[in-house]
């Protein structure tokens, strides 16, 4: 996701029948609000000048810019925005400041937004592979890709969003001499369509020779590439802010190279490494069945050589204690050139079968594997490896209590209108379970424009659309996390004991636009529903809400209880005792008459009910983990909190 992508994206209106299903781009990134705190290992030390060659191609990290090789944090490395890149990861600028939101400098004109600047370089010696001072005569060059965001394709299925031509993406020198940035090269905002259209590339190429040996060949040099962004006009805050994305990689400067300097020995993947489930990318232990394995992978593998390449492909999949447990090598295979055939014709899509049954559930275990794929250029050959980094993918596959069609990283927003639209997400279990929670991602967006109350509402199937509405708790409003962990944990008033088929989504109040986080690089749409109109419709826009069902109370963390707004302090829990001391707060004693109390065992069955009670005596209840509810018997209102005994 990155740091924040802005608000609007397209504001997308295909006809009046789809005007009040609503795309929007990201108006910050909580993905990085902690980032700026998460060190690199063997930092540098402080003064002391990188040396030559410099590369970065963003394939071995996420989050922020890697401080060994460059100084500043407003870019986002990721593995999600690039399409097609030369390798996997990219870093994406766009409008936003480090912290993820809208810089306070913007303006509907064009101004300089995210920059990229590398640490000091030492262009005044060669190191390696000999040591001597640096000439013009070893023929040094800076080289890298750039892609403008937005993707190919129909608009309800582009990611992000094209700058447009009052934005421009520039890179510029620093001269230790002149003590002065220098523009060296630049280019104007456009849709990708632009460059691919020319040369069916995903990313152009530039190659820049650096020959100014009085300004640039010294100690101290640096390059840094800047974005310049214009705010848009719409007037809607809730889904109005800026976009303009570019996404850069492959960064290279190095000696001995030419004009003709257009290839690498490198093979790598492409793309991030995929889920083995055929629906999700996380799914409930309890809930996994054999059956929701996929048959085959595809991994997308490139090999940025001239000529082609004998390579060998396989991956490891190791438990959550890193024991390696699965070893899946799918032998040689030959790869042609990236550069000769046009990248998309060349790219090898490898597609090994899922061999492997992930004996995971027993109850309501947790569990989480690590899958390790790995591509490797055949060393009998003499192939010199230029980057040995991107030859490893890695995901981590989660048997966890909760669904993710998503893959935890929002390119875009989505909304509705107007007040009293309703949005479904469908869920099926393959056995009966206990909803106690939704964690959900929205976007923070200009203005705070979308922290308007709606109803968190629970439907069951019917026919294959939402059926009747069997939860619609207290009025809530969306919340936002400043972790890397962004997703927010929202309890329900009460466990639900549920069953097959059901959709988890809201009621709104407003005509304003909540702006949920969109994830396009999975496609769930078949499973998103909404009605504006007194009717449901099945969504057509491509892509994952960032809503996920959380199951079983086991799965709420102590922590939750200090979290919830549970209206009355219980004490001692845990509780290893036979009684339970319940104190009101100094709002609610005033009628403690007007309450009750209900406790659920983790299936959602109530094990004790009584009136309100200062002492409880839960001699009775075994050991466990279960749900207290303060119930208001006026206005049937609930207020609930975790509760542990351990007798």
């Amino acid at each position: 996701m990155k740091k924040s992508i802005l608000i609007v994206l397209i504001l997308f209106i295909v006809n009046n029948l789809f005007s009040q299903e609503i795309i929007t781009t990201l108006n910050s990134n909580p993905q990085l609000f902690n980032k700026s705190k998460v060190k690199h290992s063997h930092l540098k030390s402080a003064n002391q000048s990188l040396h030559l060659p410099f590369f970065d191609d963003f394939s071995n990290y996420t989050g922020y810019p890697d401080t060994n090789l460059w100084k500043d944090n407003y870019v986002f490395i990721n593995k999600q925005f690039g399409l097609y890149p030369p390798s996997m990861g990219v870093a994406t600028f766009d409008a936003l400041d480090p912290n993820g939101v809208m810089y306070n400098w913007a303006t509907s004109f064009q101004y300089f937004a995210d920059t990229l600047t590398s640490q000091p370089i030492r262009l005044d010696t060669v190191f390696q592979p000999v040591y001597k001072a640096l000439r013009k005569s070893d023929s040094l060059y800076f080289s890298f890709y750039f892609q403008p965001g937005g993707g190919r394709g129909n608009m309800w299925q582009r990611i992000g969003n094209a700058p447009d031509p009052e934005d421009s993406l520039v890179l510029e020198f620093y001269s230790p001499v002149l003590q002065e940035w220098d523009q060296v090269w630049g280019t104007k905002g456009m849709p990708l369509d632009s460059i691919y259209l020319i040369d069916s590339m995903y990313f152009k190429y530039v190659l820049i020779p650096v020959t100014d040996s009085a300004n640039y060949y010294k100690d101290g040099f640096q390059f840094r590439f800047r974005n310049y962004c214009s705010l848009g006009t719409v007037t809607n805050a809730s889904w109005s802010s800026n976009c303009d994305e570019w996404n850069i990689d492959y960064v290279y400067l190095g000696i001995n190279r030419s004009k003709y300097d257009t290839t690498r020995n490198d093979l790598t993947f492409i793309e991030a490494a995929p889920s083995f489930l055929t629906n999700y990318q996380a799914m409930p232990a309890k809930q996994f069945q054999q059956s929701d394995l996929k048959t085959t992978l595809n991994m997308l593998l490139s090999n940025l050589d001239k000529i082609t390449q004998p390579s060998w492909y396989k991956y490891q999949i190791r438990d959550a204690s890193g024991n390696l447990v699965h070893d899946e090598d799918r032998g040689e295979m030959n790869i042609s050139s990236f550069w000769l055939s046009g990248y998309q014709s060349s790219a090898v899509h490898a597609q090994p079968p899922v061999s492997y049954t992930f004996p995971t559930v027993n109850g309501s275990n947790q569990t989480e594997f690590e899958i390790r794929h790995i591509f490797k250029e055949d060393t009998a050959q003499n192939f010199h490896d230029f980057c040995p980094k991107n030859d490893t993918n890695i995901f981590i596959q989660r048997f966890g209590s909760y669904y993710a069609y998503d893959d935890g990283t929002a390119e875009n927003g989505y909304g509705l209108t107007p007040a009293g639209s309703k949005l479904a997400y469908k869920f099926t279990l393959h056995v009966p379970d206990t909803l106690v929670a939704v964690q959900m991602y929205f976007n923070s967006v200009l203005d705070s424009a979308n922290l308007i109350p709606f109803y968190l509402t629970i439907w069951n199937n019917n026919g294959g659309i939402p059926g009747d509405t069997i939860y619609s708790g207290q009025q809530i409003t969306p919340q936002f996390g400043l972790g890397y962990n962004y997703f927010k944990t929202y309890v329900l008033d009460r466990p639900i004991s549920v069953s097959g088929t059901i959709y988890v989504g809201w009621t709104q109040t407003t005509d304003d636009n909540l702006n949920v986080g969109f994830d396009r690089n999975t496609d769930s749409h078949a499973n998103i529903f909404y009605n504006t109109a007194g009717y449901w419709q099945n969504s057509f826009m491509s892509g994952s809400l960032m809503i996920r069902p959380l199951f079983g109370i086991e799965s709420l963390g102590i922590n939750d209880i200090t979290k919830t707004d549970f209206g009355c302090k219980v004490y001692p829990n845990p509780l290893s005792s036979q009684f339970l001391n319940i104190e009101l707060k100094p709002e609610l004693n005033k009628s403690p008459k007007d309450y009750s109390i209900h406790i659920f065992d983790m299936f959602g069955k109530v094990v004790y009910k009584s009136d309100f009670k200062n002492t409880l005596d839960l001699s009775l209840l075994t050991n466990g983990v279960y749900m207290i509810s303060l119930i208001n018997k006026k206005t049937n209102l609930q207020k609930t909190s975790k509760l542990i005994i351990t007798h």
